[in-house]
């Protein structure tokens, strides 16, 4: 017998188990599309959001993803940063508390025994340690969909029914119904369960008000639900995506037995064997619930047909309590210990064949978008510390919406540099070649003086020596900052500046910067050269203020001006321009930079930071117009 201390001593070592192999994985690859949906719902392109603007936006773009999640990761990026795996970490932590209360739920239903063997069938089970990594909301909806039973199983066992029990059961429903529009199934579930139960008193009664006010609390965000559905768009996509149900039926075996289809074999005899012998009362209610929780999902599925195999998650909380079963039928299996013990054995080999193929595993729900991606992560942390404000990264994609911002207008290369690098990025196309590769390469160039070609030297991209043709026209190579297996990362000056130049930085309390100001005068061509970029530190600085560049005198009167630029161009955009000077009488010159209100006309005063000298007007160039 287990004794309590070493049921806790093996519950720790199992736990242990979990973390590690979910935190081998928080930076093994890029995030895919729904995890950029989760990041920028976060606010990674506007981290100063608060949690109203949050909750409105994904009201107003994607209602059917409830906000608890969002609301928890938005508050947990402030805390610990916006790298991947430190975002990713919440998901781990989630999943490993809920493994705490699969575990609690088994010793209080099933005993010490089984609780433990379900433990360690689920901390092992390849299906569900895919989700102790991804920055989703299911391993938080796991956690309450447990949680909520537990509470739901002590009140009708006969627990301690204080008000502040009652209180958690309505809020862990309500947070499980705002964490996954899908907890409606799983607490349709609970309820059939319920129903069922022999004795239906006052304690009875209360439950089910528990549910009507968890319910009720609901109603807020149906109205915006409503509406998405209404307004659907991508039906006959899910449609003509989605497999029968006969089709899933295999699919729901294989992640339940960790990819091993024969291991339902055993399980079978075992639980005819239970059945014959009487010996089914202790796990018919966790049946029952598992039960109840597919054929939801699935008669859903038969009404609106969504369900492929890309598309299982949705039955992790089933999982969990089937794996309670499982693990109860072989910690008690007296007369089939060796089946048990070959059980296990078959059960880590499928459960490490599956960790082997890692997103390339069939069920692992992203494995057909994630084979084009370039190693983005690893760029990331390559370039981290070695990148300059003033560099733009380039690198290379078979995926053209890497590029692209979904639900709200941010990509994946927008999160992998201007969030972790604080430099602007894009992405080539692998299959361009000839005028289409030079337009899109112009178009993601443009006047960026800096540039940081990425790419994978053991893969190198089929255009990539077209690339860098195109390059040399306008730039040199100055710099190799990365060189290994996996990554490898060049810079790339353009030819009329040095490579070993330092930014020229002008910066504005308001939270302006000019990133850099280059320029130079062709005297024989009588032409001025300027090349301007810069940054701010809020989106809503872009609207407010202009750059204005002037060529004032030696009586510091202005002479020439070139067009207006305006910020709201874009975050850290380069201007370069050229101006006619063959128009000025024979004297001295200076170009003056200045960023002025571009509704009252106000100059601001900045700071040279080469010189430390404050001022509304800069010179960067002196220059001399002969005759």
């Amino acid at each position: 017998m287990i004794t309590r201390g070493g049921s806790l001593w093996l519950m720790l070592g199992i736990l242990l188990l979990a973390f590690a192999l979910g935190a081998g994985q928080l930076n093994a690859d890029i995030l895919w599309v729904d995890e950029m949906h989760s990041v920028s719902a976060f606010g990674a392109a506007n981290p100063s959001q608060d949690i109203a603007g949050l909750i409105a936006k994904l009201a107003d773009k994607t209602p059917e993803h409830a906000p608890l999640y969002f609301v928890m990761g938005a508050g947990w990026a402030q805390v610990v940063g916006w790298s991947q795996v430190a975002l990713r970490y919440l998901s781990l932590l989630c999943g490993i508390l809920a493994l705490a209360w699969l575990y609690r739920i088994g010793v209080e239903l099933l005993g010490r025994r089984s609780a433990l063997m379900a433990a360690f069938l689920c901390a092992s089970n390849a299906f569900v340690i895919i989700y102790f990594h991804e920055l989703r909301n299911y391993t938080l909806w796991l956690l309450l969909c447990l949680l909520h039973f537990w509470l739901y199983w002590r009140l009708r066992a006969g627990g301690r029914a204080a008000w502040t029990r009652w209180l958690a059961m309505v809020l862990t429903a309500s947070a499980m119904l705002y964490t996954h529009v899908f907890s409606l199934f799983v607490l349709l579930a609970y309820g059939a369960c319920h129903l069922l139960a022999p004795v239906k008193d006052r304690r009875w009664l209360g439950v089910a008000i528990a549910w009507g006010f968890a319910a009720l609390s609901f109603l807020p965000w149906l109205l915006p639900l409503a509406a998405s559905f209404a307004q659907a768009t991508d039906i006959d996509s899910l449609r003509a995506k989605a497999d029968t149900t006969i089709a899933l039926m295999p699919m729901l075996a294989a992640i339940a037995a960790n990819g091993i289809e024969l291991l339902w074999l055993p399980i079978a005899a075992m639980l005819g064997w239970r059945v014959w012998r009487g010996r089914w009362r202790e796990w018919l209610p966790l049946g029952m619930v598992a039960a109840a929780i597919v054929i939801a999902i699935i008669a859903y599925h038969e009404l609106a047909p969504f369900l492929s195999a890309r598309r299982l998650r949705y039955f992790l909380p089933a999982l969990a309590f089937a794996l309670l079963i499982i693990g109860h039928l072989l910690a008690t299996a007296q007369h089939w210990r060796i089946v048990a013990a070959l059980f296990l054995c078959c059960w880590l080999a499928g459960g490490w064949h599956i960790t082997r193929q890692a997103e390339r595993w069939a069920y692992a729900g992203h494995h057909s978008l994630l084979v084009p991606h370039p190693p983005l992560h690893k760029f990331a942390d390559a370039l981290r510390g070695v990148a300059r404000p003033q560099d733009a990264l380039l690198g290379f994609t078979q995926s053209s919406f890497l590029n692209h911002g979904l639900h709200f207008g941010f990509s994946a290369i927008d999160y992998y540099s201007r969030t972790m690098l604080g430099i602007p990025g894009a992405l080539i196309l692998t299959t361009l070649d000839g005028d289409a590769l030079r337009s899109q390469l112009e178009r993601m160039v443009g006047a960026h003086p800096h540039l940081l070609l990425a790419y994978q030297p053991q893969q190198p991209p089929a255009n990539l020596d077209s690339v860098k043709a195109l390059l040399a026209q306008d730039f040199k190579a100055c710099q190799i900052l990365h060189a290994d297996a996996d990554v490898f990362v060049e810079r790339y000056t353009m030819q009329t500046m040095p490579c070993e130049r330092h930014a020229h930085e002008f910066h504005y309390a308001e939270g302006i910067r000019i990133m850099d100001a280059v320029a130079d005068y062709d005297a024989q061509a009588k032409r001025l050269h300027v090349l301007s970029g810069w940054q701010v530190a809020d989106e809503s600085l872009l609207e407010a203020y202009n750059l204005s560049i002037q060529v004032f005198d030696s009586a510091s009167q202005k002479v020439l001006q070139a067009p207006d630029r305006h910020l709201s161009d874009g975050i850290l955009p380069w201007y370069a321009l050229e101006l006619a000077t063959d128009q000025l009488p024979e004297g001295d010159y200076r170009l003056a930079l200045i960023v002025y209100d571009r509704y009252s006309g106000k100059k601001l005063t900045g700071v040279d930071i080469k010189t430390g000298q404050a001022s509304q007007i800069f010179s960067p160039l002196a220059f001399s117009v002969s005759a």
